[in-house]
């Protein structure tokens, strides 16, 4: 029988469990339980930031949008699992669905999308700026995430899977392209559902159902979309879809700076602590773990067998994001 590519598909006792724990000492690096701690933190912070948005304001937009984000993330990464099959998660401390689903990453969603989503909110942006906005600030962030994570066996891809192609070091194209749009996809949907019909009064029925069908109006309309990319990359054209992506990715953030303003609101200091966290976090495990660039060999992989990821790219991500960050909660004026 061949070994399976995942070490967790190999651990016969947890793949017959709906839900399996591992010990602190069963994982295989403390870098699994740093990742854990940034995104609960990160989920909990959302959660008391919906409740205090939405007693603030009178309306449960900010629930809405934070249980919007927890629904689309399960349904996208299940059925991500049992469709296209093209990468696996390493072992965490939970683990739900026969080793495949780690807590954390069901709980990524919320606490990513949510404060992504709530970030450019600030701007007050029409629906479809704001949702350009968050899938381009979304996917500069993740990109931090992306090319960490397969180095230090927080998931693995399966390279000789056509669907990953193309790569860019460790990361396919493809991942980039789909957090970028279906994240942009689920900003623009959550502000129609969420935001613009409890304003308007529409009826609490409608928006019950509009918020059922939230999560699967994102990945129909998400799909739609990765059309033009899918048809470079499916077609052997892969030069061309790396360089489609780039193109509309660079062209969503010509739309942030064009459309840029102060924000009226003063500083939301519980909506950056999140974003701070997850950016530090990553700084400081990026410098802890800094010797596995050094020991790449001409393959791009480590010791382990594991793909590095694209060291610059994160570099300019992180000084990106901390700046949009920054630039979206302004210090206030001492008059």
């Amino acid at each position: 029988m061949t070994e399976h590519l995942s070490y967790a598909m190999r651990n016969t006792e947890a793949v017959n469990a709906l839900i399996y724990f591992n010990g602190p000492s069963a994982l295989k690096d403390w870098s699994f339980l740093a990742i854990e701690f940034i995104i609960f933190s990160g989920a909990l912070l959302a959660i008391a930031h919906a409740i205090r948005h939405s007693k603030a304001h009178g309306n449960p937009s900010a629930l809405l949008t934070l249980a919007g984000c927890f629904t689309y993330g399960l349904l996208i990464d299940i059925a991500s699992y049992y469709t296209v099959e093209n990468f696996w998660h390493g072992e965490f401390s939970v683990m739900f669905l026969y080793n495949r689903l780690p807590l954390y990453i069901a709980l990524f969603y919320p606490a990513f999308i949510y404060h992504a989503c709530m970030t450019i909110r600030r701007y007050e942006f029409s629906a479809i700026v704001e949702a350009l906005c968050v899938g381009f600030y979304g996917g500069l962030t993740y990109l931090i995430f992306d090319n960490f994570g397969p180095l230090l066996g927080w998931w693995i891809w399966d390279t000789s899977d056509p669907t990953t192609l193309p790569y860019l070091n460790s990361v396919p194209v493809t991942s980039y392209h789909w957090f970028f749009l279906f994240t942009g996809t689920f900003a623009f949907l959550s502000r129609i559902i969420c935001w613009d019909w409890v304003a308007k009064g529409k009826s609490k029925g409608l928006v019950a159902a509009g918020f059922v069908a939230l999560p699967i109006l994102t990945c129909v309309v998400g799909g739609v979309l990765f059309v033009p990319y899918n048809l470079f990359a499916r077609n052997g054209m892969l030069e061309f879809a790396g360089a489609f992506h780039a193109a509309v990715f660079a062209t969503t953030g010509l739309v942030f700076l064009f459309q840029y303003r102060k924000p009226r609101a003063g500083r939301d200091k519980l909506l950056m602590i999140f974003p701070l966290t997850y950016l530090v976090g990553h700084v400081y495990l990026y410098i802890a773990k800094f010797d596995l660039f050094f020991s790449i060999d001409t393959n791009g992989l480590s010791q382990d067998g594991l793909a590095a990821g694209n060291l610059i790219a994160a570099i300019v991500a992180a000084i990106c994001s901390m700046a949009i960050l920054l630039a979206t909660h302004p210090a206030e004026s001492s008059n």
